[in-house]
């Protein structure tokens, strides 16, 4: 039954060995043990987890295991051998996929190395204090702009409600945001909600960037290695580009 669920075919167990690989190398580190967890406050879990998600990156490396697919399987053993849950998880599950599925090609030939290095890390910031996953009430506004030099978008937080809250990875750790916001587009007609790319932190500081405010909701009952956040947008431009035009697009005239 093992060599089954570890996908071997044609009586092989070179995939049931690798598995094993993997596995080895994450039980042979002390920076993978789970002991103290239970002991430690919500700052040091989450610290910690970033240590162990740092060291994930450079083993899958050094063991040749894909990331820049999250459902391949020797990447999904590898994060299943640290038995932790670690706050990137919403950037290898939310965010990258959402950049492969809306993203042009041109987009994605931008966005995926700098996601797959983690020179981008992101989170999914669709749900609002105000509407949960009720994805027709989001508020949060991308409004076309194009009296500057270059047509952009300027996102906007317009009530307390619109508020986003809850998205994992938005409190501490990711720098850049998928945020879900209905696009106005240059005649001012609402098209419905779309997907922009919005820069939320420095690249090199890691500080909230101007007219962005973000952190962290504080301690759950569980899962305290997610940072789950709340992000307030005020006036905050972004590249025309920014939004996922793999589906749909905004010419410059808006």
């Amino acid at each position: 039954i093992t060599y089954v669920l570890d996908g071997n075919i044609n009586g092989s167990t070179a995939a049931t060995t690798r598995r094993r690989l993997i596995e080895k190398a994450v039980r042979d580190e002390a920076l993978f043990t789970n002991d103290d967890n239970a002991n430690m406050n919500r700052l040091e879990r989450h610290s910690a987890a970033l240590r162990k998600h740092l060291r994930v990156m450079e083993l899958s490396k050094k063991l040749k295991v894909d990331m820049s697919d999250c459902t391949n399987p020797e990447f999904v053993n590898l994060l299943n051998a640290t038995a932790d849950d670690m706050p990137s998880l919403l950037h290898w599950g939310m965010f990258v996929p959402s950049c492969k599925t809306l993203l042009s090609d041109e987009q994605q030939r931008f966005w995926l190395p700098r996601c797959h290095d983690c020179r981008v890390v992101g989170c999914y910031a669709q749900t609002e204090l105000g509407h949960g996953s009720n994805v027709r009430a989001l508020e949060t506004r991308a409004t076309f702009d194009d009296s500057g030099d270059k047509p952009s978008w300027i996102l906007n937080t317009p009530t307390l409600t619109a508020t986003k809250f809850w998205p994992g990875s938005l409190g501490k750790t990711a720098n850049t945001a998928m945020v879900i916001a209905r696009l106005i587009d240059g005649e001012g007609v609402d098209r419905g909600v779309h997907n922009f790319i919005v820069p939320i932190r420095d690249y090199a500081t890691h500080l909230p960037l101007p007219g962005v405010t973000v952190g962290d909701i504080g301690s759950k009952l569980g899962y305290n290695t997610m940072d789950n956040g709340f992000l307030k947008l005020d006036n905050v431009r972004i590249p025309l580009d920014n939004m996922a035009m793999r589906f749909v697009q905004v010419d410059r005239e808006g």
